[in-house]
């Protein structure tokens, strides 16, 4: 079932990977696409049949604070960390407002300014990312 490229994806990530989560990433991994929550049952269900909305809200609430997925909020889907070493609270997501595809940046400039802007109001960041709103290069 497994390609022998997303098993050695799997090799690469330093998390134990029960066999519903290792069948979650591989269908992220698979489509190359940000997907919502149901989206991803769907394909699941097609081989895990006794999969439940709560047991994949779980494995990407898992994932997410692994830094192996991100949890795109202005158009509610998923999509898979195309670098999770770099996984960091200020790493920006350039989300394509028509084809919905997700393109990851991380600059140590943007990083250090949003440290030094959260340090100075006394706030501290969590996991999320700065989402950026607009038009892909095949779509702009």
């Amino acid at each position: 079932m497994y390609s022998d490229a997303f098993l050695d994806y799997c090799a690469l990530i330093d998390h134990r990977l029960t066999s519903l989560r290792k069948s979650v990433l591989f269908i992220l991994w698979h489509v190359q696409r940000p997907l919502k929550a149901y989206e991803i049952l769907n394909q699941l269900l097609q081989i895990k049949q006794n999969s439940t909305p709560p047991t994949v809200y779980r494995v990407l609430d898992y994932f997410v604070a692994c830094g192996l997925v991100h949890k795109i909020e202005s158009i509610q889907s998923y999509t898979l960390c195309h670098d999770p070493k770099q996984h960091m609270p200020s790493e920006i997501l350039m989300v394509c407002n028509n084809c919905h595809q997700v393109s990851e940046t991380y600059d140590p400039a943007i990083r250090s300014l949003v440290q030094n802007l959260s340090g100075q109001h006394g706030f501290h960041i969590g996991q999320d990312a700065i989402e950026l709103k607009g038009l892909c290069r095949a779509c702009g």
